[in-house]
């Protein structure tokens, strides 16, 4: 920069010569300089890539991420061991809800089976339309699923 204002100095005094001959001199330095700058800064990127690759590729490093890397594959079977049993539980739960279900709707349906064939006993003994309200009162309660009233109903017939 010092030849760039040594140059103007000399154009302003009227040294063309001599301002034209500093101009093309501060150019060329500005010039070396940068491609030094930019030479100084590729081998340091160089040499940081090179000391960053050595330590990666040490014997200690390589240790440490192979440990590293058997403690996440614990974990990771930690965590998956957990998720299935929270999931067989729940599909276990899942079943045996189902099951529940249709044991329940079985003991309904042999309980509405033998209330109905009570019932069928006792037709004739029964006047038409108390036979038909008991009849109807007992689908009803077979639609609900209501097992109380069923036996409740049960206990409505007469002659058993």
């Amino acid at each position: 920069m010092l030849l760039f204002v040594i140059g103007f100095l000399c154009f302003q005094m009227g040294l063309a010569m001599l301002a034209t001959l500093f101009y093309v001199l501060a150019g060329k330095i500005m010039l070396l300089a940068l491609g030094v700058l930019l030479a100084l800064g590729a081998v340091a990127l160089i040499a940081a890539i090179w000391r960053e690759l050595r330590v990666y590729f040490c014997r200690e490093a390589a240790a440490l991420r192979r440990i590293l890397a058997v403690r996440a594959r614990q974990m990771d079977a930690a965590t998956l061991t957990v998720q299935e049993s929270r999931q067989i539980r729940y599909l276990s739960h899942f079943k045996r809800q189902r099951l529940l279900a249709a044991n329940n709707r079985k003991h309904l349906r042999e309980l509405f089976d033998a209330v109905n064939r009570e019932l069928q006993a006792v037709r004739s003994e029964l006047p038409a339309a108390t036979y038909k309200a008991l009849r109807k009162a007992l689908r009803n309660h077979h639609k609900r699923a209501d097992a109380e009233a069923i036996l409740a109903l049960r206990e409505q017939i007469p002659c058993r």
